[in-house]
């Protein structure tokens, strides 16, 4: 049995005025329908999310690698205390 995926239908009360006009010119200035433009946001603002549900994800990881190749925090000689007294130093 396949299984058909149909599109969801939302209903929205309320839309403050001012955020429906500017729906209505950014719906004019793409060309598409006021429900096209709603829709673009909305996959639009999805696809933000997700990608930065996997930056995020990206630089936990970084995070625990870097932790675990450099416990202390970080690499010999490149401590902030070095790094700043180095540039002290050379001036």
């Amino acid at each position: 049995m396949d299984i058909i995926e149909s599109m969801a239908n939302i209903h929205i009360r309320d839309v403050p005025p001012d955020a429906l006009e500017a729906l209505r010119a950014a719906a004019r200035q793409h060309r598409r329908s006021l429900n096209a433009e709603i829709v673009e946001a909305l996959v639009g603002h999805a696809e933000r999310e997700q990608q930065t549900q996997n930056l995020v994800e990206r630089l936990a990881e970084g995070r625990r690698r870097w932790k675990k190749w450099f416990p202390d925090g970080f690499p010999p000689g490149l401590e902030p205390e070095t790094i700043i007294r180095h540039d002290r130093d050379t001036r």
